[in-house]
């Protein structure tokens, strides 16, 4: 590639991302290395928002259109995240969170005596505790792994621990305690061939690294709309493929479990043939507004194929930074990673180095188990903040 077209590519991505950095306030107002926890909220998303509780508020929440209108709104959102997930609008439920869609995969297995659920204890509490839900009612039996630990093997872990007995296998598509991105499609292949299923937790997954769930072969794939997908609280969705909707059956009941005119008062009914039986709980119209509005923007605007580029971009760049410093040790597998990286700092605690460098402006998180601190490289952030993080982190050492 000739220096004159390098040149104009790296003009662009400046232009790109100063302007889509104008659509994201909260960037502007800290250093913000965090999109793990909770992603920036685009202008967009969040006048989608207001406009949304505006009318509800000027115009009543009942009447005229309201109901079809609501109906539209959920239906561009399931479309948003067909597109991002690569499969039909009917296989996505639209939920409030990552655990939300977790507790509806794993309680809706018909786990039988002796049944044997396969997890990592390095899994998010979102996806782990359902598992010991199961355990719990059902009986379900836990093989416990260190899948997603920095230099393990996933698939060779999880061949060791499938069974004749194993139901269900339950890990991330990026582990939130590692960064260590899942080698999905081998770990699939592996999981059918025992006849189990693959539920898998797609909170650091999902907008972060590309996700053609019928690629990856998951059959339940939970995931969060505030994080990477810069959507509001409580938004999510939970793919299940087609073929697998007998296979997860409904835990809870709503007004829209049931296809209408197809129950009887002896407690006989039909399900609707799509994911949306799943949707027991109501979702808030604005929220939903705002999160189809950020995806609209994400794909549209930006491109998902420049996002996950950038984001992986970042995320190398942030590892080399870093691993640079005296006394910092980065723990992701580089050859294994996009956007999270978790690192310690020599003799100062996970936990403290958050704190102080939240006092700097600059925010990222850290992680229990291992103890790691954890920046989450976005789309939206620039070389700059990350060397500013390493500059950081430089004078709190003194150099060591």
């Amino acid at each position: 590639m000739s220096t004159s077209v390098q040149t104009d590519r790296a003009t662009i991505d400046e232009a790109k991302i100063a302007s889509l950095r104008a659509e994201l306030p909260a960037v502007q107002a800290q250093r913000y290395l965090n999109t793990g926890t909770n992603g920036p909220l685009p202008r967009r998303a969040h006048d989608a928002i207001i406009a949304a509780a505006t009318r509800e508020f000027q115009a009543g929440r009942i009447g005229g259109n309201t109901w079809e209108e609501i109906g539209a709104t959920q239906d561009r959102a399931r479309a948003a995240l067909a597109t991002l997930l690569g499969c039909a609008p009917e296989e996505i439920a639209l939920t409030h969170n990552t655990t939300e869609g977790m507790n509806i995969a794993l309680l809706g297995v018909d786990w039988q005596p002796g049944d044997e659920v396969i997890t990592s204890s390095l899994e998010h509490p979102g996806g782990l505790y359902p598992v010991y839900l199961a355990h719990q009612r059902f009986g379900a039996r836990i093989r416990m792994t260190r899948i997603g630990q920095p230099n393990g093997d996933p698939v060779a872990e999880l061949r060791a621990a499938l069974t004749g007995r194993t139901r269900a296998v339950v890990l991330s598509h990026v582990s939130w305690a590692s960064g260590m991105v899942l080698p999905l499609r081998e770990l699939a292949d592996l999981v059918h061939d025992a006849g189990a299923l693959f539920i898998c937790d797609a909170a650091q997954g999902a907008g972060m690294v590309p996700a053609p769930v019928y690629e990856l072969g998951v059959d339940a794939y939970a995931c969060s709309g505030q994080k990477w997908l810069c959507g509001p609280d409580g938004t999510g969705a939970l793919f299940v493929r087609r073929d697998r909707l007998g296979d997860i059956r409904q835990s809870a009941m709503g007004y829209a479990s049931v296809q209408h005119g197809m129950s009887d008062y002896d407690g006989h009914f039909v399900p609707p043939s799509n994911a949306s039986r799943y949707e027991a709980a109501t979702l808030y119209p604005p929220s939903v507004a705002g999160l189809a509005a950020g995806l609209d923007w994400l794909a549209g605007d930006i491109g998902w194929d420049w996002v996950y580029a950038r984001i992986a971009a970042l995320g190398q760049y942030c590892y080399e930074q870093l691993a640079a410093l005296p006394g910092v040790t980065v723990f992701t597998p580089r050859e294994a990673m996009a956007g999270l990286v978790h690192f310690t700092v020599a003799g100062i605690a996970p936990a403290d180095l958050t704190a102080c460098l939240a006092a700097r402006n600059l925010i990222i998180r850290h992680t229990p188990d291992p103890a790691y601190n954890r920046v989450s490289t976005g789309f939206y952030n620039t070389e700059a903040e990350i060397d500013e993080l390493a500059a950081e982190l430089g004078e709190i050492t003194g150099g060591q």
